[in-house]
Parts: structure tokens; C-alpha cells; sequence
């Protein structure tokens, strides 16, 4: 399941980001592309190194962490520090699927890719996010703030930028509910929960509908 998440970052959250991206120094992003690293993937990052990467990471993941449709849709257990990314014409990122095992060993176990949206889709042309899915291509260019949360086996690619600059964070996420069919059950329970709160429903039939996402999620959960 995609989940769009609008607004994850404020106006302000997203003016800090670039302010501080703004005197950050990238490198070449093709080192994280894995083997097919150096034919497919063309953009730079923002060095782990960097004084200014460990306070955006920070920053972000603390975002990340309160943010309660991540919560619902991802229910994550780890959150990996996330990629500062840089596209202007020329670079991409060809179709390609993530590592299944991320960070130091023995490893996070990727369930969920997240890309974040750093500058409005006016800024730049092409640059969009494509994802392979079941139901074919989707593609997502959000606004400066909002962001895309995706199954992190499916097939994806950056499309060439033409113009324009492409500013995005992008992180990984452990689950504690590994299977995705299972964590599409939870969240559409936790949806119908929200609806019935917003609309004064009726009690009882709430009741059922939590104990139901609460016993499932207890019975599936790996913590």
C-alpha cells in the first residue's frame, strides 16, 4: 500500500531544511546506489560527514518518529538516518530495487521506503518519483513538504531532471509488522476508527473496531 502523506514537514520545517542544506557540502550519491550503482544512479548527497548532517538527521527523524499516519501506516520499529538527496539536469535514477538490509550489521530490515519533497514541483522539471506496483506505473510529484510512503520491494526510478533543481530526504523503515498485507489491515482498521471518531459514531461499534486493530496487531507485531 502507498500512503501520500501531505504536509508531513511544515513551511517552516522545510525552510530550516533548505536553509541549512544551502552551506551543506554534497557527494556523489552513486556510492549508495549498490552494484548497479555507478550505471544508474546520477545525483549527490549530503556527506554523513558533514557538519550539517547529523543535525538535519536529527531533525528529520524526530519528525518522522511523531508523526502519526507514519505510525499507523508504517508502524515502525527502526527508522534509518535518511539521505539528503540532490538532482539537477541530467541526473536520475534509473529502475532499481533497494537493498533489503540497510546500516551496520546485521542490518535493518527495509519494509518501507519514504521519499520526502523538498521543493515544489515548479522548481524543477522532470525529477518525478515512479513506482512499479501491481496495479502499474504511479507516479508522485508533491508539493515542498509533503511526502510518499511505499513498500520498499517495488520497483522504482527516479525520472531524469531537465531543468531545475530536485531536493528530497529519503529513509528506510523496519516494521513491526513485516508482512504488508497485514499492515494494510491494521491501517484500514485505524481509518475506519478515525472516521467513526470524527463523525460521533456509535460506541460500541468503535469498541469492536479497536479491540479488532489492537488484537491484531498484538498477535502480528514483532517487537
Amino acid at each position: 500500500m502507498v500512503a501520500v502523506i501531505e504536509g508531513l514537514l511544515s513551511k517552516e520545517q522545510v525552510q530550516t531544511i533548505a536553509k541549512r542544506l544551502f552551506s551543506a557540502k554534497f557527494s556523489d550519491g552513486s556510492m549508495s546506489g549498490g552494484p548497479l550503482g555507478k550505471d544508474i544512479k546520477k545525483n549527490t548527497q549530503v556527506a554523513p560527514n558533514s557538519p550539517e548532517y547529523r543535525e538535519l538527521a536529527d531533525f528529520v527523524l524526530s519528525i518522522l518518529k511523531q508523526n502519526e499516519k507514519i505510525a499507523i501506516s508504517a508502524i515502525p520499529r527502526r527508522i534509518l538516518p535518511p539521505i539528503f538527496s540532490s538532482y539537477t539536469e541530467g541526473h536520475r535514477y534509473g529502475d532499481h530495487v533497494d537493498a533489503a538490509l540497510m546500516g551496520p550489521y546485521p542490518g535493518l530490515r527495509t519494509d518501507l521506503s519514504i521519499t520526502v519533497f523538498l521543493n515544489e514541483p515548479n522548481a524543477y522539471e522532470g525529477g518525478e518519483l515512479v513506482l512499479v506496483t501491481d496495479f502499474g506505473e504511479q507516479v508522485y510529484k508533491g508539493k515542498a513538504g509533503d511526502a510518499v510512503l511505499y513498500p520498499t520491494h517495488y520497483r522504482h526510478r527516479v525520472n531524469p531532471v531537465t531543468k531545475g533543481r530536485r531536493l528530497a530526504i529519503v529513509t528506510w523503515m523496519e516494521s513491526m509488522v513485516r508482512d504488508p498485507a497485514r499492515r494494510e489491515i491494521i491501517g484500514d482498521l485505524a481509518a475506519v476508527m478515525e472516521r467513526l471518531v470524527a463523525s460521533k459514531g456509535d460506541e460500541e461499534l468503535m469498541l469492536w473496531v479497536e479491540k479488532s486493530r489492537l488484537n491484531l496487531l498484538r498477535m502480528w507485531a514483532e517487537t
